[in-house]
């Protein structure tokens, strides 16, 4: 006889000093355990109901869930019992797997947004936030279960998107990386088969990258233009000259930026994105940028007037990311005060670093790793193409 019962997994423990919820199957001897996909405290849980303990959080929907899976997984198990056919543990797993599949995509993902906004991991938690409100006004905010994302869900879903004006297929594809995620670690914990799974048939399509890189005149042209001291296009400009000199740090890494981060005539610091270590040698360029706004500040002061709201994550996150909509409109129109004819924005001196760099001569490989670049396939998406005089000049000087 083989049994099915609910268990909190005190043999292994979350950073928080929480333990995982299983469905654990016992059945010839042998021992499965199937995630649930929550974790609880040992003082949350009550050992004699199998259940957790009333008052802690979400204790109606946890319980209501726990009781569910269970009811489903004992229901399979008496089906196959009943039939008097023989079963291996696998296959049992293996059916009740298959009746989670029909788990909503909907709240799994709600309560994933809920666990990384816990964990401060507030990046990740906006883009699966995104993902989801772009399904549910895909499908009218129905309730998706993983099985109904499918190859034909996913074809309808980017037609729907493409049908938009202004969409494009990169804008799509930062949902469906977010949809692989969620769907990816569904299958991991068990609440999901890898045969459901929609991306071994559907793949991402790219479209080429448009160049974001000005030349260096027109670099030149920021850098000379007339701007009264402390205006708005004034310290526009400076930011904007900042990331240049710094090979292009992000506008998130520059809202971050400490007096600690300046150790000697180095700017050291962690890329947001990336996790990578950077190391950049302040020079006279940079130096003048960094003494106007950290003057009078302690080595835990912002650099920069960017983060106001240090209260959480969130609030800084939101700061970040209202004032950078403030920056690139700016940017606009100080691109329209020298005429240039690429719109203005924070990537643009990232991508006009490497490419300035790469018409002076410097070597690909040393542009990827200033950028922090694995790959010269991603530094090559950065750079201008040159121009046909240049090409011309190349080839008549190659001999």
């Amino acid at each position: 006889m083989a049994s099915i019962k609910v268990i909190l997994y005190k043999s292994k423990t979350y950073k928080n000093g929480s333990h995982p919820l299983y469905l654990q199957v016992i059945h010839n001897r042998k021992v499965k355990k199937i995630a649930l996909n929550h974790s609880l405290h040992d003082f949350e849980w009550n050992t004699e109901s199998n259940l957790p303990k009333k008052g802690i959080q979400n204790y109606k929907h946890l319980s209501i869930m726990i009781r569910s899976k269970l009811t489903d997984a004992e229901k399979l198990l008496l089906k196959l019992e009943t039939e008097k056919k023989d079963f291996s543990i696998d296959e049992l797993c293996g059916k009740i797997k298959g009746a989670e599949s029909k788990i909503s995509f909907n709240n799994y993902t709600k309560d994933q947004i809920e666990r990384l906004m816990k964990a401060n991991k507030i990046g990740n938690a906006i883009s699966y936030r995104s993902a989801l409100m772009a399904t549910n006004n895909f499908t009218g905010n129905k309730d998706l279960s993983f099985t109904d994302i499918d190859y034909k869900f996913l074809k309808r879903f980017e037609e729907f998107h493409l049908s938009k004006q202004g969409n494009t297929i990169n804008g799509f594809n930062v949902y469906l990386r977010a949809i692989r995620a969620i769907y990816n670690k569904a299958i991991k914990e068990g609440l999901v088969s890898y045969e459901y799974y929609p991306f071994k048939d559907y793949r991402l399509k790219q479209t080429k990258t448009v160049k974001r890189a000005i030349s260096k005149e027109d670099m030149l042209k920021i850098v000379d233009l007339d701007l009264p001291v402390d205006s708005k296009y004034w310290h526009t400009r400076n930011y904007f000259l900042f990331s240049f000199f710094t090979i292009g740090m992000s506008w998130v890494d520059m809202a971050l930026l400490k007096t600690s981060n300046i150790q000697g005539d180095r700017i050291i610091y962690k890329r947001s994105k990336t996790g990578k270590d950077y190391t950049i040698k302040v020079n006279n360029k940079i130096t003048d940028i960094l003494d106007y706004y950290s003057s009078g500040k302690s080595r835990n002061d912002y650099i920069f007037p960017i983060i106001s709201r240090t209260e959480s994550e969130v609030l800084k996150r939101n700061d970040v990311k209202n004032k950078l909509k403030l920056y690139n409109k700016q940017l606009k129109e100080i691109g329209g005060m020298i005429n240039c004819s690429v719109s203005l924005t924070s990537y643009v001196a990232r991508h006009s670093w490497a490419s300035i760099a790469n018409f002076s001569g410097v070597h690909i490989g040393v542009i990827a790793q200033g950028l922090g670049h694995d790959d010269i396939k991603t530094t090559q998406t950065y750079l201008a193409e040159f121009d046909h005089s240049e090409i011309d000049t190349a080839n008549e000087n190659i001999l």
